[in-house]
């Protein structure tokens, strides 16, 4: 099987190839994210958004690939948080010309990723994500 180039820069910690994987307009779903909609969208942000996390649970770990015959693929990796693992799956479709154009994030165990949350919202609010998409809809 041969690995997507999105999956062998995160294995091997190059963030310049992870961010020049993606489309210009990727859009990006994540579970620390009060919003199913796309709101997140754009290389750029998501590029501030992957630093971010990096600096949050250091450099993947144990990044494995599986490919789905429709071309959409789950990367899976493990990273650290205040000494506690947290796991993370991410589901990926690109373009025709190979870009990615969706991410998809999945995390657990809940308690990190609650730390992992707020540690993103600290260093991605109210720039270059609003404080909006972090904050629960109205039950109002």
């Amino acid at each position: 099987m041969n690995k997507r180039t999105i999956t062998i820069a995160l294995a091997n910690a190059d963030l310049e190839t992870v961010v020049t994987s993606l489309s210009d307009d990727v859009v990006f779903y994540s579970p620390i994210l009060a919003t199913v909609a796309d709101e997140v969208r754009g290389r750029d942000v998501v590029d501030k958004i992957v630093e971010a996390a990096i600096a949050s649970y250091g450099l993947p770990k144990n990044v494995d690939e599986f490919q789905h015959e429709d071309g959409r693929y789950i990367v899976t990796f493990d990273g650290e948080i205040e000494g506690n693992l947290i796991q993370g799956a991410i589901l990926i479709t690109e373009n025709a010309e190979g870009k990615v154009e969706s991410l998809r994030f999945f995390m657990r165990p809940w308690p990190i990723v609650k730390l992992f949350r707020e540690y993103m919202q600290r260093n991605l609010s109210p720039d270059p994500i609003p404080d909006a998409i972090f904050a629960l809809p109205s039950t109002a």
